[in-house]
């Protein structure tokens, strides 16, 4: 049976590390990873609208608000219950919705990965990875936190199954992600 795991952290924290470390550490397992974001950049490319940060954020909201809570997360679910793998990582837990598809699989975890705000804006503008991202300043960094789906990230990070603090160097944040796996992910495949 498929082990299902979500990944809620702030912007920048290290989750897209965490699943290519576990694919690494994980080897004999077949993994899936996707985020939720990719439904919704899915569907700001279809209109040509450029996926900002500022972008995505308001789409998740403007979903929920117009389609009903949880729209994103009901989406996710369906798109998740097709694939065929021994774990599926989704990435980027935001919303109580989101906690509940996590929870809604029989075999789940809850992962929350986390750093300093001045670690994960570095690492958010060195990677540059959703439009205009590489140019923000710290200040638009720190108020796009306080949008509507980032707000929530604490709170589910203080209640998941595993919690990494990525504030050191890429080894001992290898090492953190290992030893979860051997915790938390490797005694859901020991029957």
């Amino acid at each position: 049976m498929t082990l299902v795991i979500g990944l809620v952290g702030e912007k920048g924290g290290g989750k897209g590390t965490f699943t290519t470390t576990l694919a690494d550490v994980a080897q004999r397992k077949q993994i899936v990873g996707l985020r939720f974001s990719d439904l919704l950049r899915e569907t700001l490319d279809l209109w040509h609208i450029a996926p900002t940060r500022a972008n995505l954020q308001k789409i998740a909201v403007v979903m929920d608000g117009g389609f009903g809570a949880g729209t994103l997360s009901n989406a996710t679910f369906e798109c998740v219950s097709r694939f065929k793998a021994d774990i599926i990582i989704i990435d980027g837990v935001r919303w109580e919705t989101d906690v509940a598809l996590i929870r809604r699989f029989p075999k789940n975890l809850l992962v929350y990965i986390t750093a300093d705000a001045h670690t994960r804006y570095n690492r958010t503008i060195a990677r540059g990875e959703k439009s205009g991202e590489s140019t923000t300043s710290f200040e638009q960094f720190m108020q796009e936190e306080q949008a509507p789906n980032e707000l929530l990230i604490s709170k589910f990070g203080a209640s998941a199954d595993c919690i990494i603090k990525n504030d050191g160097s890429i080894e001992e944040y290898k090492k953190a992600v290992t030893d979860c796996y051997h915790k938390h992910i490797a005694p859901h495949f020991s029957e």
